[in-house]
């Protein structure tokens, strides 16, 4: 280490000794644990502090008006700090109690609940068919089915449409036997 850095690490330790019952009597002054905040972050903010100004050789007339002022800013901070965290952890919360609310919402069972038969009733298709369908069900076209099977696409159209007929019909029988109603 260089002799600039060595006289800094020296003079804030002297500092620190100098003013250490000061500074736990200041500490002591803002009742951290009313607000669940460490002494110790609030003395490594202190003593980071000191160490810029040292390192900067600024000139301070009075250190205890200083030290005074440097600790209230950083249990300022920190109750900023855990304010913000507070809010966040609250946020994020309200975010989960509202997924959770809508997870158990009566349009998301429905949705589920018809999601399900209509899972039900692909897998009954036969082969070919089940797989233009569920392609079809998942938004792509019939070209980019075509594209994804390799087959022509007169073909993957005609496998699509009787998929799709069968399908109705067995979502028809699944109405009649369980009793649902369409829309």
């Amino acid at each position: 280490m260089d002799q600039s850095r060595l006289d800094i690490e020296e003079h804030l330790g002297r500092i620190l000794k100098d003013y250490n019952q000061f500074l736990n009597c200041e500490l002591r002054r803002y009742n951290l644990s009313k607000y669940g905040l460490d002494p110790e972050d609030i003395l490594q903010d202190v003593r980071i502090r000191i160490w810029q100004v040292i390192s900067e050789r600024k000139k301070i007339f009075t250190l205890s008006a200083y030290i005074k002022k440097i600790v209230s800013s950083a249990v300022i901070d920190q109750l900023r700090k855990r304010r913000r965290e507070d809010g966040l952890i609250h946020h994020a919360q309200q975010i989960h109690i509202s997924e959770q609310k809508s997870i158990y919402s009566w349009d998301a069972i429905q949705k589920r609940a018809l999601e399900e038969t209509v899972g039900k009733a692909v897998e009954k298709l036969i082969s070919s068919r089940r797989q233009v369908v569920k392609l079809y069900l998942l938004r792509l076209t019939i070209p980019e089915i075509a594209g994804y099977l390799n087959w022509t696409q007169d073909k993957t159209r005609n496998l699509l449409y009787r998929g799709l007929a069968d399908l109705k019909e067995s979502l028809k029988e699944t109405e009649t036997e369980h009793g649902y109603r369409s829309r």
